[in-house]
């Protein structure tokens, strides 16, 4: 009988691959893997978004801040006062032969304060300051002067250039941005010189009239004691009378109810007057700032402004005062009040949120993405890391921890 060899076909023991225990193995050590990858991914997501953030918050702080930090390039405001032309000089009066009353009394005044920005350029700008004033209805000499001021500090610049531009040397518009409870320096347009801003202390709010307005915050006071000092200003001059005909003098002197002891100076040295007299003009003021620190607005003033008409030394070898041709009384309207306290608490909210909300919120973030993508990489404390636990759950050390190697 033939023997029969033992063949796998006829045995029926084929020889196939034993699938049955590696298959599966396999499955979960790509499994593993894939963990592995996302897990590296998210790691480094968050350590990307981290370090961003921490960058934008730098960025934010250091550079958009600055920018957004100044006097807006297309501003244009108005500011509307309100108050009394205690003393007003009646041109009119002048007149040869003109009985009118040589000075008005306590007229109702408004006062239109525009402030225009006509250039700029990153720092500095051109601004057009501009006031119109009525005195019981009737229009006085506009004034209209321009200045150039850095868009922060406010102070004078010589960074831009434009016809008409005056060269000042103390704030003229507004207080800086980012105003410190300090002294500053003042210009006086009218004099040609430069005057104390003396920090004063706080306030919380003002009253006009018979109403109280709080601010919404803490603003700083400055007060302005101007002295007496020639008026030099040519716009003001030109709506001066520059001199009187000497014949008109002693009527004039009558007409100002001055005291005997004028008359008597007037009298004495009225022989060596020319026949056109010379007048010469004093201006002095006090003002009371109310301002905004964040952005250096200027949410209330309360102001006395006196000019007064004097002989020149020239002609008698010392001044000698003659009388006050106007004094003005004024405040804020309460439409402006209103309106200035409004966007000193729109740009305080917005100086905030770019100086400390979102530069900090942008820090904390970063710093806690780094720290959770720190802890994704070591793992719990005291314990095997990320990796070393999938490896561990698997089929064998070797067989994952050697592809997790390489992306790591």
């Amino acid at each position: 009988m033939q023997r029969l060899e033992h063949h796998p076909e006829a045995s029926g023991e084929l020889d196939h691959p034993a699938t049955s225990g590696h298959r599966p193995a396999s499955v979960h050590r790509l499994k593993k893997r894939r963990a592995v990858h996302r897990l590296r991914r998210t790691r480094l997501a968050m350590a990307v978004l981290g370090v961003l953030l921490l960058a934008s918050a730098g960025v934010v702080r250091f550079v958009v801040l600055p920018a957004v930090a100044k006097m807006p390039a297309n501003s244009n405001t108005t500011n509307v006062y309100a108050g009394t032309a205690r003393v007003l000089l009646n041109e009119a009066a002048l007149a040869p032969g003109s009985k009118a009353p040589l000075l008005l009394y306590n007229l109702p005044l408004r006062i239109n304060e525009t402030v225009r920005v006509l250039k700029a350029n990153g720092s500095a700008a051109v601004v057009d300051y501009r006031t119109t004033e009525t005195a019981a209805g009737k229009s006085l000499p506009v004034m209209d002067d321009r200045y150039v001021v850095n868009r922060t500090t406010m102070a004078p610049s010589t960074s831009l250039s434009w016809p008409g531009l005056i060269a000042t040397r103390g704030l003229t518009i507004s207080f800086p941005i980012g105003t410190l409870q300090q002294n500053y320096t003042g210009w006086v347009q009218d004099t040609g010189r430069t005057t104390p801003l003396v920090f004063a202390g706080t306030a919380s709010g003002v009253t006009l009239g018979t109403r109280s307005y709080a601010f919404g915050f803490q603003a700083d006071v400055f007060q302005q004691k101007t002295p007496a000092a020639p008026i030099t200003d040519r716009q003001e001059l030109a709506a001066l009378p520059s001199g009187i005909p000497k014949s008109e003098i002693p009527q004039l002197v009558s007409r100002l109810h001055l005291p005997t002891s004028e008359i008597s100076r007037f009298a004495s040295a009225f022989a060596k007057f020319p026949s056109m007299v010379p007048l010469e003009y004093t201006y002095a003021a006090t003002y009371t700032y109310w301002v905004a620190p964040r952005d250096g607005v200027v949410v209330d003033l309360q102001a006395t402004e006196t000019r007064s008409v004097e002989l020149p030394a020239s002609l008698t070898g010392v001044t000698v005062p003659i009388a006050t041709v106007s004094q003005f009384v004024y405040t804020d309207t309460p439409a402006t009040l209103l309106a200035r306290t409004h966007e000193a608490q729109k740009d305080s909210s917005a100086l905030t949120l770019v100086e400390t909300t979102l530069p900090l919120s942008a820090l904390i973030l970063g710093i806690v993405l780094l720290a959770a993508a720190v802890l994704l990489r070591l793992g719990r404390p005291g314990g095997p890391g990320v990796r070393g636990r999938l490896v561990e759950h698997g089929a064998g050390r070797r067989a994952v921890a050697t592809p997790a190697s390489k992306v790591a």
